[in-house]
């Protein structure tokens, strides 16, 4: 998926998030509220959300859906080109 915004980006994550909420997942909670929390849309916030979410597909990957991982995949796509300026997510 493209995200057009940072909106449309932190949408997602907030719709993984309360998912693995509601299944008290707590391996990827721990990894991603941190970085999710502090976001601060600049690159060091954007590499630490890459981080987190790169963490989660390698170390919980058997813990999610494949929907979810598809997600996680595309999220760490969006955050990447980000990070090195193929694309810019503004807010809306």
């Amino acid at each position: 998926m493209a995200y057009r915004s940072s909106d449309e980006f932190s949408a997602e994550l907030k719709g993984l998030i309360d998912g693995w909420c509601e299944r008290r997942l707590l391996s990827p909670l721990s990894r991603i509220l941190s970085p999710f929390l502090a976001f601060n849309g600049m690159t060091d916030g954007w590499g630490e959300l890459a981080a987190a979410l790169k963490s989660i597909r390698a170390q919980d990957r058997n813990e999610l859906s494949s929907s979810e991982q598809a997600k996680v995949d595309d999220l760490i796509r969006a955050a990447d080109e980000v990070l090195h300026r193929k694309e810019v997510l503004h807010r809306k």
